[in-house]
C-alpha cells in the first residue's frame, strides 16, 4: 500500500498522552510484526471498500444511458446513493458484530458479498429489462460490503497503543480517500476499450469501459479476502489497567465519560465532508456533458483525468498533513481543510457577469470502422438538453474555473477527513470503538446517500448555481460549528487532565 507500510506508522500524529494514565504495554517483536500486518490488511480493506464506490461513479450515468436511455438526472442520484444506503444499513451491524467476535468473520462475509455484487453489476447489460433497477440492487450490495469499514476502524483502534492510534487511523483515512480518488482514474484507464468492448456470448459476458472496472474490483475483493484469511490475526492492545474486560467496562467510573459534544460535532463534520465530496463525484460527468458538450466517452475519459490530477493533489496533502500536525493543532488543520473545500465550491458557482451559456444539443457523429471494410455510423446528442430549463438563464462555468475549483476541493477533502477521523478516535478514548465507528461510518454513508439524491434533484431543477451556492452555505455553517465547539475537540485523556486541573500543551 505504498506509504501506508512505512515505519512512520509508529510516529505520533496528535499530542503525547500522559504516560501516568496508561499502563506499559510489552509485546514480542514477532507479535508486533504480525499485529501491524493485520492492521495493513485493514488498510487494504478500506481501500477496496472505497474503490467499490468510486471506480464506476464517473461512468455509471453513461452506462445507464447506453442500456436504458434517460434525459432526467434525478434517477442518477438514487443510483449513486444506493451504495451509501447499503453501507448505512450494514455499518452499525458489522460494528456491533465485531464488538463480540473477531473482526475476521464479518470482514470475510462482507468481502464475499462485494465480489458477487460487482459481478452482478458487470452483468446488468445482459438483462432484457429493468436494467436500472438491477444496477441499483447491485450497488446496494456493494455498499453493504463496504460496511466493513466500521470493523476496520474499530479493529485498528483496538489493536494500537494510544501513541500508535492516531497515525494508524490517519492511514486508514488515507487508504479510504485514496480509494475514492483513484477509482475514477482506473475507470479512465479502461476508456479505450469503448462501449462495445469484447463480448463472450457463451456466458453473456461483456468486457467494456463500463463493466471491466467492476470485474477488477471483484478481483481486488478476492485478493483482499485471501490476504485476510492468510495473514490476519486478531490483537487487542490495552489502554488502561491490564486490559481485562472489567477494566474496559469500568472506564467511565475510572476516568469519566466521553465528551458527547465533541463526538457529535466530529460526526457532523465528517458527514459534511463526505456529503460535499460525493456531490462532486455525482454530478461531475453530467455537468461537463452539459457545460462543454462532451460525448459520453469523452466525459468519462476527461473526468477521470481531472480526478486523477486531483488524486495527486490529495496525496500531496496527505504527505503534508502528517508532519505538519506535529507543529500545528489538528483542529486548525481541520478548519483549513473545510475552508479549502468552501473555496473550491465558491469558485465553480456560475458567475452572472459572464456572457456565455451552456451549449444546446447538437448531434455528434461517431464513425467506427472494422478492418477497413465495415463502417458503422452512430450519432449522439451532446450539450445541455432542451428540456432542461436552467440552461436558459444559467451562465456557463468555464473549464479553467472548474479545474481550479476541483483542485481546491481535492486539497481540502484529505485534510478535513483525516483530522476529523483522528480527533474522533481520540475523543472516544480507550473504550471498544466498534459501535461508535459503526455510527461514524453510518453517518458518512447517510451523507453520501442524501448527498447524491439532493444534488441530482437540485441540479436537474435549479442547475449548478443554486446547487453550489447551497453547498457553500453548508460549509460556512460547518466552519462556525467547529469554532463554537473548538475547546471540546480534544483527546479523551487531555479532557480528563483538564477535569483534574492539569494543563495540556498543543503541538
Amino acid at each position: 500500500m505504498g506509504d501506508f507500510t512505512t515505519d512512520n506508522e509508529n510516529t505520533p500524529l496528535l499530542r503525547q498522552v500522559d504516560d501516568s494514565l496508561v499502563s506499559v504495554f510489552v509485546e514480542s517483536a514477532e507479535d508486533t510484526r504480525r499485529r501491524w500486518w493485520s492492521i495493513r490488511v485493514m488498510y487494504l480493506t478500506m481501500f477496496v471498500g472505497a474503490l467499490g464506490f468510486s471506480i464506476v461513479v464517473t461512468s455509471i450515468w453513461p452506462y445507464l444511458q447506453s442500456i436504458e436511455p434517460r434525459d432526467d438526472t434525478t434517477f442518477l442520484g438514487w443510483l449513486v446513493a444506493a451504495f451509501s444506503l447499503g453501507q448505512l444499513v450494514a455499518s452499525p451491524l458489522f460494528g456491533l458484530w465485531s464488538n463480540y467476535f473477531s473482526a475476521e468473520l464479518p470482514i470475510a462475509c462482507s468481502l464475499v458479498v462485494g465480489i458477487l455484487a460487482n459481478i452482478l453489476y458487470g452483468y446488468v447489460g445482459a438483462f432484457q429489462s429493468h436494467q436500472g433497477v438491477i444496477m441499483m440492487v447491485a450497488r446496494i450490495f456493494v455498499g453493504i460490503s463496504a460496511g466493513n469499514n466500521a470493523v476496520a476502524r474499530s479493529y485498528t483502534s483496538g489493536a494500537t497503543t494510544l501513541n500508535e492510534r492516531t497515525p494508524a487511523m490517519a492511514n486508514l483515512s488515507a487508504a479510504q480517500a485514496l480509494g475514492f480518488i483513484l477509482g475514477p482514474v482506473i475507470q479512465t484507464a479502461f476508456t479505450p476499450i469503448g462501449e462495445r468492448g469484447v463480448c463472450l456470448d457463451v456466458i453473456k459476458l461483456t468486457f467494456n469501459m463500463y463493466t471491466t472496472p467492476a470485474f477488477l474490483n471483484a478481483l481486488l475483493g478476492l485478493a483482499n479476502l485471501i490476504l485476510l484469511l492468510a495473514v490476519f490475526k486478531s490483537y487487542r492492545v490495552p489502554d488502561i489497567g491490564d486490559g481485562n474486560d472489567k477494566d474496559i467496562q469500568n472506564i467511565d467510573e475510572v476516568y469519566g465519560k466521553v465528551d458527547m459534544v465533541g463526538t457529535v460535532v466530529s460526526i457532523l463534520v465528517f458527514s459534511v465532508a463526505l456529503f460535499v465530496f460525493s456531490l462532486n463525484e455525482t454530478i461531475g460527468v453530467p455537468l461537463v456533458m452539459d457545460m462543454y458538450a462532451w460525448t459520453r466517452k469523452a466525459a468519462v475519459l476527461y473526468s477521470g483525468v481531472i480526478l486523477g490530477a486531483g488524486s495527486i493533489i490529495a496525496m500531496a496533502m496527505f504527505m503534508i498533513v502528517k508532519p505538519l500536525s506535529k507543529r500545528v493543532d489538528e483542529r486548525i488543520l481541520l478548519l483549513v481543510g473545510v475552508f479549502l473545500m468552501l473555496i473550491g465550491f465558491v469558485l465553480i458557482i456560475p458567475m452572472p457577469w459572464t456572457k456565455e451559456y451552456p451549449p444546446r444539443p447538437f448531434y455528434n457523429l461517431n464513425v467506427t470502422s472494422i478492418n477497413d471494410e465495415v463502417t458503422t455510423l452512430t450519432s449522439e446528442a451532446v450539450g445541455c438538453g432542451w428540456t432542461v430549463e436552467w440552461c436558459n438563464y444559467t451562465h456557463k462555468i468555464y473549464l479553467s474555473q472548474y479545474l481550479v475549483g476541483a483542485a481546491f476541493l481535492a486539497a481540502g477533502y484529505p485534510a478535513a477527513t483525516v483530522m476529523c477521523m483522528t480527533i474522533f478516535s481520540k475523543i472516544l478514548g480507550p473504550k471498544p470503538q466498534g459501535l461508535a465507528m459503526g455510527f461514524l461510518t453510518g453517518s458518512g454513508s447517510l451523507a453520501r446517500t442524501v448527498g447524491p439524491i439532493f444534488v441530482s434533484q437540485f441540479y436537474a431543477r435549479l442547475g449548478p448555481m443554486w446547487t453550489f451556492l447551497t453547498v457553500s452555505i453548508i460549509l460556512v455553517l460547518t466552519l462556525i460549528l467547529i469554532l463554537v465547539a473548538y475547546r471540546r475537540l480534544i483527546p479523551f485523556m487531555d479532557r480528563q487532565k483538564l477535569t483534574r486541573g492539569f494543563s495540556i500543551q498543543s503541538p
